[in-house]
This record gives structure tokens, C-alpha cells and sequence, in this order.
């Protein structure tokens, strides 16, 4: 199974890097840079940082860019600045292609992050069915009152946060018991097998 590319994309038919997602000045604008016109030695060091850990766990390969030279010494963003790399396009013409054979809408993904970092995202329907334990246990968990600064308001709120937290650990056990055992009844070849074990103990004069 092919693993999952970030920052990387298609404008038109043309593969490119999503080198900012959305400019803060013109949300409805990106920055890319078009594969096909980076030539050679930019080109490998380009993808190369692309395709690196720390490119692929950054939200911005920008970021990145901008911490990282070329074989030659020189500052990558900047190069791709000044070698006229980058270029302003409307972001619901780029699409992403985590896989080879899937593309998503830029627009889509910038609205859904967007909607995370304001807080507004909504609930996946699915998040309950998944975790009925820490839904429960929530649901009993009392409020505390936000203006209480005393050392026992302070207190009950730690303790409200501990019950919180244990509960989504308990439903995530939950749920990963579940997964396994329903995994080694598909593929029973797959449950580990059990050691011999202690031999039985026999008593001695």
C-alpha cells in the first residue's frame, strides 16, 4: 500500500507543492510551485525535504522551506522566491493527492482546518458510537465553575480533568480490544500464540 504524501498536488494536470496552503492576505489565493519547472538540482533537493519526516510532520512545508538550504548554500524559500519558482494561483483550482489515485479539493481542506483552529468543527457522528464509555463517564463528570480560584476549586477542577481523561483511555482500550479481537477471528493465524509456560511444581522432602 503506497503511504500518504503531504503538501503535494495537482494545479490543472500539472504536479506542483502546495508551498502555502492559503496566503494570510488572500485566503482564496495558495503558493505553489510547479514540479515540472523546478530543473534538476533544485528539483531533488525540493522533493527530497518534501518527502523527508520532517517535511511530511510539518502543517506547512513553507515552514520548513524556510529552515532548510540547497546543495548550493542558499536559503530554499528564498531561491524558490528569487528563481521566480512560486506562484499565485486560486486555491479551489489545487487539488492535493495524498495517494497516487485520490484528489482532494484544496478549498476543502483549508475550510476543514479552518473550522479545527476555530474551535467549530463539529462532531464526527461516528465519535459516540466509537467511544460510548467516555461519553458516559463524561456525561456523569460534575461542572466547576470557571471564576472558583480557591485551592479547592482549583482541585475539584484537576480531578474533573483526571476522570476526563481516564475515560477517553478506558474507551480507547475499549476500542482497542475490540479492533484486535475482531481482527484474530477474521485472521486467527495472525493471534499470538502462548508459550509453553511454567512446568507444574512438584513437591519435594
Amino acid at each position: 500500500m503506497a503511504n500518504m504524501m503531504k503538501h503535494v498536488g495537482v494545479y490543472g494536470e500539472k504536479p506542483c507543492v502546495v508551498v502555502f496552503r492559503a496566503l494570510p492576505e488572500e485566503p482564496s489565493n495558495a503558493l505553489i510551485c510547479v514540479s515540472d519547472g523546478l530543473e534538476g538540482a533544485l528539483h531533488d533537493d525540493v522533493m527530497s525535504v518534501v518527502d523527508s519526516p520532517e517535511g511530511q510532520s510539518a502543517n506547512e512545508i513553507s515552514e520548513v522551506f524556510f529552515r532548510r538550504r540547497l546543495s548550493d548554500g542558499e536559503n530554499m524559500l528564498e531561491a524558490l522566491h528569487s528563481r521566480n519558482k512560486l506562484l499565485k494561483v486560486p486555491v479551489d483550482m489545487v487539488k492535493l493527492t495524498p495517494l497516487p489515485n485520490q484528489q482532494v479539493d484544496l478549498a476543502e481542506i483549508n475550510k476543514q482546518l479552518a473550522n479545527i483552529e476555530s474551535g467549530s468543527n463539529p462532531a464526527l457522528k461516528t465519535e459516540a458510537a466509537l467511544n460510548p464509555v467516555a461519553e458516559s463517564q463524561v456525561a456523569e463528570v460534575p461542572p466547576v465553575a470557571d471564576d472558583d480560584n480557591s485551592p479547592e476549586g482549583i482541585a475539584k477542577g484537576l480531578i474533573a480533568q483526571s476522570e476526563l481523561i481516564e475515560a477517553d483511555a478506558n474507551a480507547m482500550l475499549v476500542d482497542a480490544a475490540s479492533k484486535l479481537a475482531q481482527a484474530y477471528e477474521m485472521a486467527p493465524a495472525l493471534k499470538p500464540k502462548r508459550g509453553p509456560g511454567r512446568p507444574p511444581k512438584t513437591d519435594t522432602v
